[in-house]
């Protein structure tokens, strides 16, 4: 549902910033809403998709790869590995490290969130011809592009 015309301000209704946050929040109830029946959130997906793609991999990777500290990251890996979704080995020769993979169950949630993604990308989309949609994900990725170099990250 859009805002209201008098939801928002004026200058942020017509702000492509003030607008792709606004996306992103809604998307993400969205996506939560979703995958709460298997027990998931939007937050614990991401590691799990990762190694789903890439395979099994250690803790430092997954911190490289994700947009989170590694304290944030710890957090979310002891709560899949409660879940059963990962498990950790030690890697030999380096007691402080550890190799992360999905388990059967994890590789089935990863499969779960992924779905949950793509329909929640088919829902904000409707009506929107693929072309729309190839230009909407463009430009998106053109404005992150712009912000990032801004300030070089």
């Amino acid at each position: 549902m859009a805002p209201r015309n008098d939801d928002i301000h004026p200058d942020a209704a017509v702000a492509p910033g003030y607008l792709a946050n606004h996306a992103a929040r809604v998307f993400n109830r969205l996506v939560d809403t979703l995958l709460k029946p298997e027990g998931l959130s939007l937050g614990l997906i991401g590691p799990i998709l990762l190694l789903r793609w890439k395979g099994p991999m250690p803790q430092r990777d997954l911190v490289r790869h994700a947009a989170v500290k590694q304290p944030a990251m710890v957090a979310t890996l002891d709560k899949l590995e409660a879940l059963g979704l990962i498990a950790r080995t030690p890697v030999p020769g380096d007691r402080r490290s550890a190799s992360i993979a999905l388990t059967e169950r994890g590789a089935a949630m990863a499969d779960a969130g992924r779905t949950a993604l793509l329909d929640g990308n088919a829902t904000g989309t409707q009506g929107f011809t693929e072309a729309e949609v190839a230009m909407l994900v463009t430009l998106l990725q053109r404005f992150i592009a712009n912000l990032e170099a801004s300030h070089g990250t």
